[in-house]
């Protein structure tokens, strides 16, 4: 199945460069398919071959088609951000043992640009995916059928003529439930992206733009003023648990619900990046939940505490980039409202903002803390004052 998805996606990008080999219109647009042969990395016995035969589930391949496009020259951002580019993606996963995991699809957003040229025609960059997948076999490596995605690449690209790009890239990718269900070891996968992109309306000036220009080159286009704001974010969630008592171990029947609030002042650098803190305040039914028996041949009745108990308030310190579209965050805070074993002193998050105008934006982050690692994703809203 792997083998046809990848030949299917390979004719569709080629035939479809050949439809739209005449430009269309002034925004520079890109086409990509590939191939993703990766290594699993073992993150719990049953990949070991427990469940598949004594086959290690260690080899993954996918086939990944993406569409992207970069600010059209009208766009005064264009200047600044002259090789970012972002777009959405779809892939198609296989374990080689599909009976036991699924055959996954998923589809999400990306970004990227060029770092540095090397030479004329060769280029180093970076590009995140963030997303989510499904077709997953609930199993006890992650015990779901949905898992977010996320991979971060470094391609190098090589310019083979007008329009195209052949490109090579190390990746990391990871898998996981974010803890909505038990298990969530999550996949981790080491691999190399295999590929090629057509890109539309690519003329001599878009040929241009791609060149690398300098930071001293950038900062004499800009005409950025250092300054201040402030981003307040509601969202809420998920997340299953289970907690240890008198040495039993016992698990939630169903995901809990969780709420929470940021509120983010930020000092804006230059065009790419800001640094700031951050108010967090998340209140997660899941936590510090606890069994009241000591008969336990009898189904248990699972007891909540209070609602103080449940209530992680936090400080952190954040960095953040930003790109047209998109803002990517990273925070390491004190939970300075421990309570009971569930709770950790230190958390981070790291967190993408996608403005929908100047002030209004989508939310997702994902928070982890220092003894449970995961804890769970965030979706919200924000607004920028």
């Amino acid at each position: 199945m792997a083998r046809k998805a990848v030949v299917t996606l390979l004719l569709l990008i080629f035939g479809v460069a050949q439809l739209w080999a005449t430009p269309k219109d002034s925004i520079p647009q890109h086409l990509s398919a590939e191939i993703r042969p990766a290594y699993n990395i073992i993150s719990h016995h049953a990949l070991r071959g427990t469940y598949t035969n004594g086959d290690a589930l260690e080899s993954t391949l996918s086939a990944n088609l993406q569409y992207s496009f970069s600010l059209p020259k009208r766009n005064p951002l264009s200047e600044i951000y002259p090789t970012t580019y972002q777009g959405i993606g779809v892939g198609v996963y296989t374990f080689y043992h599909d009976n036991f995991t699924g055959t996954p699809i998923a589809i999400y957003i990306l970004q990227g640009a060029r770092i540095a040229d090397i030479g004329e025609r060769l280029s180093l960059g970076y590009e995140w995916n963030l997303g989510a997948s499904w077709g997953w076999l609930p199993n006890e490596v992650m015990n779901s059928r949905y898992n977010v995605m996320l991979t971060l690449s470094l391609p190098l690209s090589w310019r083979i003529g007008q329009g195209w790009e052949l490109y090579i890239a190390p990746y990391f990718n990871h898998f996981s439930n974010a803890d909505t269900h038990f298990s969530n070891s999550g996949s981790n996968l080491l691999g190399l992206r295999l590929g090629a992109t057509y890109h539309f309306n690519e003329d001599k000036t878009r040929v241009d733009a791609r060149r690398y220009i300098s930071p001293s080159e950038k900062y004499k286009k800009s005409t950025f003023a250092q300054h201040l704001s402030y981003d307040i974010i509601l969202y809420g969630g998920w997340r299953a648990d289970r907690f240890i008592q008198d040495g039993h171990i016992y698990l939630t029947d169903k995901a809990l619900p969780l709420g929470g609030m940021h509120f983010q002042p930020h000092y804006h650098l230059n065009d790419h990046f800001a640094i700031g803190a951050s108010l967090d305040i998340q209140v997660d039914s899941s936590l510090n939940l606890y069994a009241r028996t000591t008969d336990y041949s009898k189904p248990l009745s699972i007891c909540r505490p209070t609602l103080w108990e449940q209530t992680e308030i936090g400080l952190s310190l954040r960095g953040e980039i930003k790109a047209p579209i998109f803002t990517i965050g990273a925070s390491v805070g004190l939970n300075i409202n421990k309570q009971g074993y569930d709770m950790s002193r230190l958390y981070a998050q790291f967190s993408l903002k996608a403005f929908l105008t100047k002030r209004l934006f989508l939310y997702v982050g994902y928070r982890f803390n220092s003894h449970q690692y995961t804890q769970n994703m965030m979706y919200g809203l924000g607004i920028r004052l």
